[in-house]
């Protein structure tokens, strides 16, 4: 939840934040997000560094019986263009397993909502006592659940959102038709 400089960094255009640095000793882990068209989210922990075989673990573990329970067989994917989701075992296992990937532009956090979900979350996690460690961190995440049930209607307003940001970036580019 906390940027390399140790300071939160999701803030929306023309607002402010002055948020209180929160670095605990003993490590950390990073939070794998997912927002699904119907509103709700589902994530996973990483402890350490992310490599192809544990993406493709949660994957294999999360989104693939996630998004068929909700889309049925055939749906597609969004993800960026981090290094894990480019690896060549993570392709094969798209393929493998019928997951349509979205090809997406680098560098193009303004089209990808989950960054306004972050702030959700983030709002709701520093509404709360500091956490001290991992382990009561981890028990914070439990933020996910309330931003599903209390903010599904602000997730869902943001998907009505893409196809106005999308316009606006394809008529910045003079190309309103993906090639």
């Amino acid at each position: 939840m906390d940027g390399p400089d140790n300071l939160i960094s999701y803030v929306m255009l023309g607002q402010s934040s002055i948020r209180d640095r929160r670095q605990c000793k003993g490590g950390g882990f990073m939070v794998w997000l997912m927002t699904l068209l119907n509103g709700l989210l589902a994530y996973g922990l990483i402890r350490g560094k992310l490599k192809s075989v544990d993406y493709i673990a949660m994957l294999q573990d999360k989104l693939v019986p996630c998004m068929k329970l909700n889309f049925g067989n055939t749906f597609y994917f969004k993800e960026d263009n981090c290094s894990v989701h480019k690896a060549k075992i993570v392709k094969q296992f798209m393929a493998a397993n019928h997951v349509n990937v979205l090809g997406w532009p680098s560098k193009s956090p303004d089209l990808n909502i989950v960054e306004d979900v972050w702030k959700l979350i983030s709002d709701i996690l520093y509404d709360k006592p500091s956490f001290q460690n991992k382990d009561e961190l981890e028990a914070i995440l439990n933020a996910l659940t309330y931003v599903q049930a209390k903010k599904m209607d602000a997730i869902l307003d943001l998907y009505k959102g893409i196809r106005k940001r999308l316009c606006t970036v394809f008529c910045k580019q003079e190309n309103l038709f993906n090639k």
